[in-house]
């Protein structure tokens, strides 16, 4: 029997159920979504409601803005697990991390390489040291990696991913795929030395197909050395060729994986929403099927809001010793208030097309604050939302 002492039982809405159930059955969550709708807090958020419920959780982002420090309150984060405190977790545990590729890939060629030679040549050769920082895609090539080590290697019940916003996570989520047909036996027999003799059989297939002269034009265009770099490179790389392929299979697999639960984050505004069901329609086109939504920062009544009236107006700045102010003043919370209700009711309507998007008890929404907060706090609210 309940006694009179006890808090009431607060009700967990049903898409608050499966996002709980969700949490509990998963190996890895990934969130997706338009930029600026509160994603990385999602995640966060999502991590910590897992470790308070027993899981042993981490959370990567991927995203290169950087905003998981912030929502999470700590000063500095990188691809080292960086744990929250036993106070915001418990009973189970979260590990924090942001993705940062140089450093990443110097991790990978750490555990693959094991000859100090090999791997130093590596290291100093001026194609890795551009393809490690400035090469378009290695950001996602590295994530992938990352993705594989956290939930084969590393020991997590869960991980949270933190994706980019929707053009980049897209690119992300193809990045397997690209990888291991790129890095694929025929590619590696093209191009690796075996020795000195494979070297010159090398050169003399780039002559084959582009003659001495187009070779010592490339050689002015880019230095004399190109060809040496770039032999000297696939010989030191060559050892990193299956690996990388056999881990872009491994994670393409894993984001297919019954236990990987993918959830869309959008805004309640129209142009989210539409943002929201044409990504859903391609990760569907993907084979990727999002296991909920979530409508966050939406405008709505809540119970208990201050209604300001114009006789508690006039009261309050005769109080304040304005009573001359109460004109513009009135105007000004009547105008507000028009906003809001405008802001409401186009909200409203976005409710009820991501409903119509999610699915049966699928949509998740998380009302907006009241004021101006801090990411921890949102993080909170967000827990709150989930009961």
């Amino acid at each position: 029997m309940t006694s009179n002492t006890d808090p009431p039982a607060t009700a967990v809405s049903p898409a608050a159920a499966r996002v709980l159930k969700l949490l509990d059955d998963s190996r890895l969550v990934v969130t997706v979504g338009s930029g600026g709708v509160g994603k990385t807090t999602t995640a966060a958020a999502l991590a910590i409601a897992a470790a308070r419920r027993g899981r042993k959780a981490a959370v990567l982002t991927i995203d290169p803005a950087r905003r998981l420090a912030q929502a999470l309150g700590v000063d500095k984060m990188g691809n080292e697990p960086r744990p929250l405190s036993a106070e915001l977790t418990a009973p189970g545990s979260v590990d924090a991390m942001m993705l940062e590729a140089p450093e990443a890939l110097d991790a990978f060629v750490n555990r693959i390489i094991v000859d100090e030679d090999r791997r130093q040549r590596l290291y100093q050769n001026r194609l890795y040291q551009v393809i490690a920082r400035h090469l378009g895609g290695t950001h996602e090539y590295m994530a992938v990696e990352r993705l594989h080590n956290l939930v084969e290697e590393s020991g997590y019940d869960l991980v949270v991913l933190d994706t980019p916003p929707t053009v980049n996570a897209l690119d992300f989520l193809d990045a397997p795929n690209r990888l291991s047909g790129f890095f694929s036996d025929k590619i590696t027999r093209y191009f690796v030395k075996q020795g000195e003799e494979r070297k010159k059989g090398f050169i003399d297939k780039l002559r084959d197909r582009a003659g001495d002269l187009a070779l010592q034009v490339l050689g002015k265009a880019i230095g004399e050395g190109f060809v040496e770099e770039l032999t000297d490179f696939a010989t030191a790389f060559s050892g990193l060729f299956q690996a990388i392929h056999d881990r872009a299979v491994a994670a393409d697999r894993i984001l297919r994986s019954a236990s990987t639960s993918f959830l869309i984050v959008s805004g309640a505004d129209p142009v989210r929403t539409a943002e929201a069901e044409v990504f859903k329609a391609t990760l569907e086109r993907l084979g990727i099927h999002p296991r909920a939504l979530v409508a966050n920062r939406v405008h709505t009544a809540r119970e208990g809001a201050v209604i300001v009236d114009e006789a508690a107006l006039v009261a309050a700045l005769a109080a304040a010793g304005r009573p001359a102010d109460v004109q513009p003043a009135w105007e000004a919370v009547q105008a507000t208030e028009r906003l809001l209700s405008a802001v409401r009711a186009r909200d409203a309507r976005g409710l009820a097309h991501l409903q119509r998007i999610a699915g049966r008890d699928q949509l998740l929404v998380v009302s907006e604050l009241d004021e101006e907060v801090q990411d921890r706090a949102a993080v909170e609210h967000f827990l709150g939302a989930l009961g």
